[in-house]
């Protein structure tokens, strides 16, 4: 019987980044802002100002993209890196596209294994879904919300099932029905765009919690020599 290959260093620092969930609280409660902000300006900016409510969400995304690391670095210095020490972030990955192999003596440098693919497997989905359907308005009625939940939730957990952090099939389960609860739901034209973004938003921000609890309890603050808590 073959034993499992060990997991390198790399992959383990690259996990270490999603232990106490800090990321996914992040993203989430920056969609949950992001489609609260749009879904206002939806209802109450005047006309025609109100039709330009993805602008808001565009803008979120980039802020997203440029504070991301320095706001996780902060508040890991705080939280994490106290209690379970400090390991270097890792690279993001990106689209990479397989080229023909060439023989030569030259050794190739080793491929770096400290990456993650949450930008790539968990934000750009996003990103994507929102431009299908909210930028290019509602074609689907009240189907949008099942429909655009549904489809978000399958495809968050095929693609990350092989990622540093995937989601179990009963967590995408749960964020598919919430979407399919608003068949039944009515609710205001101006909400049901930004609300699979809200759903999304909420629940990316629950399952970080949750991580983050449970990694606070097993990682409590080291004692100080008196005896304290530092």
């Amino acid at each position: 019987m073959s034993e499992k290959p060990a997991v390198s260093y790399g992959r383990r620092a690259a996990a270490y980044w999603f232990v106490d969930g800090l990321p996914e609280v992040l993203f989430g409660l920056a969609l949950v802002v992001m489609a609260g902000l749009g879904s206002l300006c939806g209802m109450y900016a005047p006309k025609p100002w109100s039709r330009f409510d993805w602008i808001i969400v565009y803008a979120g995304f980039l802020l997203y993209y440029f504070t991301e690391r320095g706001i996780l670095d902060f508040l890991k210095s705080r939280f994490t890196y106290p209690r379970t020490g400090y390991v270097q972030q890792p690279q993001e990955s990106d689209w990479r596209v397989e080229t023909i192999t060439t023989l030569h003596l030259r050794p190739d440098p080793p491929a770096k294994e400290n990456v993650s693919s949450f930008r790539l497997r968990t934000v750009t989905p996003i990103l994507l879904f929102f431009v299908l359907f909210w930028a290019n308005g509602n074609p689907t009625g009240r189907w949008l919300v099942p429909l655009a939940t549904s489809a978000l939730a399958l495809t968050l957990y095929i693609v990350n099932r092989r990622s540093e952090r995937p989601y179990r099939w009963w967590s995408a389960l749960f964020l598919a029905l919430t979407g399919l609860v608003f068949l039944w739901v009515d609710v205001p034209e101006t909400l049901q765009r930004p609300l699979p973004f809200l759903l999304a938003g909420a629940w990316l921000a629950g399952q970080g919690a949750y991580t983050l609890v449970r990694y606070r309890r097993t990682n409590p603050f080291p004692a100080t020599a008196e005896g304290a808590h530092a």
